[in-house]
């Protein structure tokens, strides 16, 4: 009887463990489902806006060009916005997941409207510029607490290598469903002029984002009420920009939000005016998402072993690989499809692993300068890869615009080298950059152990010295 109830307490013992660790990987799942919704919406307009606003709303490639500029403008400042408001309501008590939840329905309600101009009949230029922001305005409210939500959900160097793969997981399924429905769509309304069924979508779209934001929200919580945090005093948007460490951020995200999509905002004018083959788009596109899903499986699985900045570096060395292959096989069309999946794969690795070195720098600014700016760093990357986003499509705009582009007819020379140039040889200097960048600020797991542990003795001490008796 006795060693039977050891046997059951043990037994119990062994189990508790697992139960306890599967419900931490649930909550890190339900987290970064919120990417599926989020992915949806601002992937699917960066992917689609510009060629939205010329075939679409009959904006020249200058006026859209600029149009974009304007949202760079917007950017820098909706997201320091955003902090300030996530900061001075984390004081109040309501933290991250109550923004997420709160701004969702709002944010989605601004995109359907986006994607709603071209039914209305609306080509009025700063009616656009309004939608324009008001999407991307509330996008930021919405995207500043979620992502800053991620140096929350676990403080594990390995773990959050394992969260940036299940967000990209997640938003590679939207990604798919771009590839599939919206990117083709839009690619039609432009030859058809059906635009209701693009409004159609933007609603459907809105309300598959605002229930996937507000489940995230919900379940990613653990079923306790955090105790008041310090460090939410200290954190702010004024961060430290002298630090090396920023300023390697800020050169990684202006090269992931400048450089890299250059490739996929480029693949609808590159499939319909170079390779003169409208219909392979779809199939390209399918082919990055593909190559994207087997990515985050391979990338996720070696976060365990490798640090994230040598899966990074690695992930632009696949992706010079693949752009390269893609150059050589313009003449043969249906070659172009492998060469996006290896692209698709080297894509996972750079848009996954950049969130997870962002967490571990918060941890490293917060030793050196004895100050969490946990909100305030988040916003801070996000401003440098939605700015440097927006003014790579504004370049785009603004060099097609330049060379006499013109929708719909055959293009000269010199617009599709200038097509081919901005996505292909862009892409790959920057990896060329990113690579280097990696190879001089690497966070291994074993360092940000360490540093875990001397900012937990260091807190120990200070609350030792408040108060002696303890």
């Amino acid at each position: 009887m006795l060693t039977s109830l050891r046997a059951s307490k043990q037994s119990l013992h062994r189990r508790t463990p697992l139960r306890e660790r599967a419900g931490r990987e649930g909550r890190l799942l339900a987290y970064s489902s919120g990417n599926m919704g989020k992915a949806l919406l601002f992937s699917g307009a960066d992917l689609t806006i510009l060629f939205l606003l010329t075939d679409l709303l009959g904006q020249s490639p200058t006026s859209a060009g600029s149009l974009m500029l304007v949202a760079v403008l917007g950017d820098l400042v909706f997201d320091l916005l955003a902090a300030k408001l996530v900061i001075r309501l984390r004081r109040t008590g309501r933290g991250y997941r109550w923004m997420v939840a709160a701004a969702a329905i709002p944010c989605g309600a601004a995109f359907a409207l986006l994607y709603a101009l071209p039914a209305l009949g609306v080509r009025d230029l700063w009616i656009v510029a309004a939608g324009l922001l008001l999407f991307r305005g509330a996008y930021a409210v919405i995207d500043v607490p979620h992502n800053a939500l991620m140096a929350r959900v676990t403080s594990d160097s390995r773990s959050r290598g394992r969260v940036s793969g299940y967000r990209l997981f997640f938003s590679t399924i939207s990604s798919l469903a771009i590839a599939i429905i919206l990117a083709p769509m839009v690619q039609s309304a432009g030859r058809t002029g059906d635009f209701d069924r693009l409004a159609v979508a933007g609603v459907i779209a809105c309300i598959l984002f605002a229930a996937t934001m507000m489940l995230s929200a919900l379940a990613s919580n653990n079923g306790s009420t955090p105790p008041p945090d310090p460090a939410v005093e200290g954190d702010g948007i004024a961060i430290p920009l002298r630090d090396p460490l920023i300023l390697a951020l800020a050169l990684l995200a202006f090269i992931t939000g400048f450089a890299i999509p250059m490739f996929s905002r480029m693949l609808l004018y590159i499939g319909t005016y170079v390779v003169q083959r409208p219909d392979l788009v779809k199939m390209l596109l399918l082919g990055l998402t593909t190559g994207q899903f087997l990515g985050v499986l391979a990338w996720t699985s070696m976060t365990g072993r490798f640090s994230k900045a040598t899966l990074l570096a690695a992930g632009h060395a696949v992706c010079i690989s693949g752009i390269m292959l893609f150059a050589l096989c313009l003449a043969w069309p249906n070659a172009l499809i492998a060469c996006t999946l290896l692209i698709g794969f080297g894509f996972a690795s750079i848009f996954m692993l950049p969130w997870g070195l962002l967490a571990d720098a918060v941890d490293v600014v917060a030793w050196r300068h004895h100050r969490r700016f946990e909100t305030g760093l988040f916003a801070f990357y996000l401003v440098v890869v939605k700015a440097s986003g927006a003014a790579s499509t504004a370049l785009i705009g603004w060099t097609l615009g330049w060379l006499g582009y013109v929708p719909e007819t055959v293009q000269p020379a010199l617009v599709q080298t200038a097509m081919l140039s901005l996505g292909l040889a862009v892409p790959i200097v920057g990896s060329l950059c990113a690579i280097a960048l990696m190879r001089a600020n690497d966070i291994s797991h074993a360092r940000h152990a360490r540093l875990l542990t001397a900012l937990t003795y260091r807190r120990q001490r200070a609350a030792r010295q408040q108060c002696p008796q303890l």
